[in-house]
């Protein structure tokens, strides 16, 4: 009887450690992060809700009366499983485009059949380099990953390949970062890839003309990157206690340069992508270097605006300072 006892006893235990086993937590220890992007028409956007305004894609504006190519459909893929890829790791992913190349480049880019243009132009890209530089660090004291599209100042990099290692890396938000000597510092800029709103609806964005006329047709993405231009533009415009315009683009009737109003890098991006410019006029000079207190304050409003947009891993720590910000581009300047 006692032998009986013990086998039934037995018995019930492995079964309780079986219904154990199968009701408890994941192995991995948390489950699938859900896309931050979706194509989806009920998505909301990355940085909360999509108001009723904010629905309106960029493509919903009055189309020319020839369809127009898009990025996507040139390239034979699907537009919109590119677009918003599943992440599994819970630091984003920061890109950081420090403006233009090393040496010269013009090449057509095989799926547009656009120009692939790119020049050197000091000091500019020593200038925003440094700045980009100085962002990087303090994006990754706070956890971020973050890539440099260039390891070097004088590094010839093109523009689709620019945009080919953001959509390699499924980046959350990629930024370049650019300055014009031509502008005096009043002159601040933000461009997303949605452009602005003119009345009640957006314009398509896109570049070429004829046959290489193309559209960019990721409209999550492209919501994505205007509601991060919104929150860069005001970051940066609190740093200089000034206001830090959202606009749009227009390449029309510049030399070298295909037609439109979007630039290329954010037209082959398949992630959502801020383009920045500032006014770097010193002097009355259009070849002095930006002065390392304008170098600063630019690191500054990007790198809270990059925190703001997507809030990383260290949620609660402080960015770098001004004064650490400073001290990073003085070492710079001593590379």
């Amino acid at each position: 009887m006692r032998e009986l006892r013990r086998s039934v006893l037995s018995l019930i235990c492995c079964a309780v450690l079986v219904g154990c086993a199968d009701a408890g937590p994941n192995p991995t220890g948390s489950a699938n992060r859900t896309p931050a992007l979706t194509e989806s028409p009920a998505a909301a956007s990355p940085t909360g809700p999509i108001s009723p305004t904010d629905a309106t894609s960029p493509t919903d504006a009055t189309s020319p009366t020839r369809a127009p190519a898009t990025a996507s459909a040139r390239s034979g893929t699907p537009t919109h499983p590119s677009a918003a890829p599943t992440r599994s790791s819970a630091a984003p992913v920061i890109i950081i485009d420090p403006g233009h190349s090393g040496r010269s480049i013009r090449r057509t880019e095989p799926t547009t059949g656009l120009t692939d243009f790119d020049y050197p132009n000091a000091p500019e890209m020593h200038e925003v380099y440094e700045v980009s530089t100085c962002v990087a660090d303090g994006l990754r004291d706070l956890g971020y990953r973050v890539i440099m599209t260039k390891k070097d100042a004088d590094d010839t990099v093109g523009l689709a390949e620019r945009a080919r290692i953001a959509n390699k890396a499924k980046a959350d938000l990629a930024i370049s970062v650019h300055n014009d000597h031509g502008q005096n510092p009043a002159f601040q800029a933000v461009y997303s890839q949605r452009g602005i709103r003119h009345g009640d609806r957006y314009r398509p964005m896109w570049r070429g003309s004829g046959s290489n006329r193309t559209v960019f047709d990721h409209p999550a993405v492209a919501r994505a990157s205007a509601r991060y231009a919104r929150v860069i533009a005001r970051e940066r415009g609190a740093v200089l206690a000034a206001e830090v315009d959202v606009a749009e683009e227009n390449f029309s009737g510049r030399a070298g340069l295909e037609p439109g109003n979007l630039a290329l890098v954010q037209l082959l991006a398949e992630v959502p992508w801020v383009y920045n410019e500032a006014g770097a006029l010193t002097g009355g000079s259009t070849t002095r270097r930006m002065t390392r207190a304008a170098q600063t304050a630019y690191a500054e409003g990007l790198l809270q605006g990059v925190v703001s947009a997507v809030p990383g891993p260290d949620a609660g720590t402080e960015p770098a300072s001004p004064r650490e910000l400073r001290s990073c581009i003085d070492r710079q300047h001593k590379l």
